[in-house]
């Protein structure tokens, strides 16, 4: 952490080095000390009530970089945790501590000394890509407490006050109020964007020669292992049919819509809870024996189908599949303790049951929201303690030796247990409309080809990773009815080096709409190129950038609308500060210096 801390001092001394490599510092291209663009504000004025320069919405990792980024800067900053929030850290603190990223070496800055910090403070030894979620929220309470950055919590934005297409204050259903210049909606849905009236999508768009996984999938399941060619067909040979004379599905399962593949629709990405659990005893808290409000064993019908298919397959239960390979991702963060992820047919995954979840108002969200937790918790009790035959004796005696762990998790919402995991992970849900659409050409371009815009602020290092929409029932080219999780595709990105560069202009509403607003995690991508952009690694680079440039715009004697903020000048202090912007080396950074000077000479 110390590096972030002595970001002020780094910048105050970085002009001796950096004019050999063609840069300017922050401090001499304004004029103004090293250590501050301008004398810090008083950021509360009460309990319920803040104003500053940033205000940043949403303890996401994203969020609290940004606030962080722009507070070590200068500015007022304030960060006002989103709904349900209770803690800071998002998912890195509600149990993804199994780093979703393949080249840990394509972040940098705010974001590589937190994935550093996090694996060094509670992990599996010589894994940087792994830590105990345990550390994550304390560290970035102290992030925010060394940044002088004030938190207040809230329950959900209910009012955006906006003046000539500037966002003046924000008001919080628990009656907060925040006042600022600049506001960043770092939030995992969007809300602040979306009631300040700024365009946004929901879904799919259809596909396109940019975006060809874009849209509904039917069958259609693009899926890279390390020794096969893509999978092209998704369906599972499992009867959908509750009662055949009837067509009644089973449940969890739809009829398939009539469109075509490729069509738009309104499908997103499932979601889960990323739980953290243990099979150790000294460390298991047991999850309860009696079953969740609203369980029905019938409801896991598609699971002991799976089950049965196995069986006649011939494959044996401890044998040829077991329950942490082959029904849950079990990841190991910290000794004994697992990061647990879906796969496979019937997971976590609550396919579709979120489909009204990103615009629905916070109380129909509760509902969704609980619906999940009770879907999860029925998975697990159908597994350990259902009366089904089919269930393998052997999965349900590993099943009960698995549990939550102890001592994570206990700094809970009201309406939750300790133990269980505070953050729904929302993979997918608002994204911003902008009319820049980065598709999915531009997260996975051959290498050497120049991106779309110069502007690059950040690099994504994932897959193009979709999980599935829908679970749909189709027939096969014989005519045999199976069952299609809908939707899922996983994909390369980035050409050989792994990397897709991300733009400023990802982050930033269009001019029309607003002038004083950037959203670094519900960005204006494609279904598809989301999918590469959505790892929070990728969200927290993007926080620093939009941090940065909220600083850069309240400059005294540059304070410009957030579509005017000098990228040039904003990739540099990004690069100062260890970001990575792959493909812009100091050399290209003073071309750029060059042509920019000659630029604002001739205009």
């Amino acid at each position: 952490m110390g590096a972030v801390m002595d970001r002020r001092a780094f910048l105050a001394t970085m002009a001796g080095a950096a004019g050999a490599a063609g840069l300017v510092s922050c401090h001499q291209a304004s004029g103004k000390p090293a250590a501050l663009i301008h004398p810090r504000r008083t950021a509360l004025a009460g309990e319920a009530w803040a104003d500053a320069d940033v205000v940043v919405y949403g303890a996401t990792p994203a969020g609290v970089i940004a606030a962080v980024s722009a507070a070590n800067l200068g500015a007022s900053a304030v960060l006002i945790g989103g709904w349900r929030e209770i803690q800071p850290g998002g998912m890195l603190a509600g149990g993804l501590s199994w780093t979703d990223i393949r080249d840990i070496d394509a972040v940098g800055g705010y974001a590589r000394t937190t994935m550093a910090t996090l694996a060094a403070s509670g992990g599996m030894p010589g894994n940087r890509y792994a830590f105990d979620p345990a550390v994550a929220a304390p560290y970035f309470r102290d992030l925010l407490d060394a940044a002088g950055v004030p938190v207040l919590w809230s329950d959900g934005v209910e009012t955006v006050d906006r003046t000539d297409r500037a966002i003046r204050e924000i008001i919080t259903r628990s009656g907060v109020r925040a006042h600022g210049r600049i506001f960043i909606d770092a939030s995992y849905e969007g809300d602040l964007m979306a009631r300040a009236g700024i365009s946004t999508r929901v879904g799919r768009e259809a596909a396109d020669r940019a975006n060809p996984y874009n849209g509904y999938r039917g069958s259609r399941y693009e899926l890279l292992t390390r020794t096969d060619p893509p999978q092209k067909d998704n369906i599972l040979p499992i009867d959908p049919f509750a009662d055949q004379p009837s067509g009644r599905l089973i449940a969890g399962v739809d009829a398939a819509p009539n469109r075509p593949v490729g069509a738009a629709d309104d499908g997103v990405q499932a979601y889960c809870f990323r739980l953290t659990m243990t099979d150790r005893p000294e460390l298991r808290l047991d999850l309860p024996a009696t079953a969740p409000d609203g369980y029905r064993e019938a409801d896991y019908e598609l699971l002991f189908r799976d089950f049965d298919r196995r069986r006649r397959a011939g494959q044996l239960y401890g044998r040829d599949w077991h329950f942490a390979r082959d029904l849950v991702k079990a990841d190991e963060v910290a000794p004994g303790i697992y990061d647990i992820n879906n796969r496979g047919t019937m997971s976590l995954d609550a396919v579709g049951l979120n489909r009204a979840y990103p615009a629905a108002d916070y109380d129909a969200r509760e509902r969704i929201w609980k619906a999940h937790e009770n879907y999860i918790r029925g998975w697990f009790h159908a597994m350990a303690h259902g009366r089904d035959p089919r269930i393998p004796a052997g999965l349900q005696r590993d099943v009960r030796n698995w549990g939550l762990v102890r001592g994570r998790h206990t700094d809970c919402h009201p309406a939750d247990t300790p133990g269980w995991s505070p953050q729904l992970y929302v993979r997918e849900a608002r994204r911003l409309d902008n009319g820049l659409a980065w598709s999915g050409r531009d997260v996975s371009d051959i290498d050497g080809v120049p991106p779309r815009l110069p502007s690059i602020v950040a690099m994504a290092s994932y897959w193009q990773d979709s999980h599935a929409a829908s679970r749909i029932a189709v027939r096969d080219e014989r005519g045999q009815w199976g069952i299609v999780n809908e939707g899922h595709f996983m994909l390369p990105a980035g050409g050989k080096y792994q990397r897709s560069p991300l733009p400023f202009e990802l982050m930033v509403p269009h001019r029309d709409q607003c002038t004083n607003l950037m959203v670094p995690f519900c960005v204006a991508a494609t279904h598809q190129a989301f999918s590469t952009i959505r790892m929070e690694p990728t969200s927290m680079a993007l926080g620093e950038a939009a941090g940065t440039a909220a600083a850069l715009a309240v400059i005294d004697r540059d304070r410009v609308d957030i579509q005017d903020v000098d990228t040039y000048r904003l990739q540099q202090m990004i690069v100062a500060n260890g970001g990575v912007i792959q493909g812009v080396t100091n050399w290209e950074l003073l071309q750029r210096k060059l042509k920019h000077r000659l630029d604002r000479l001739r205009g």
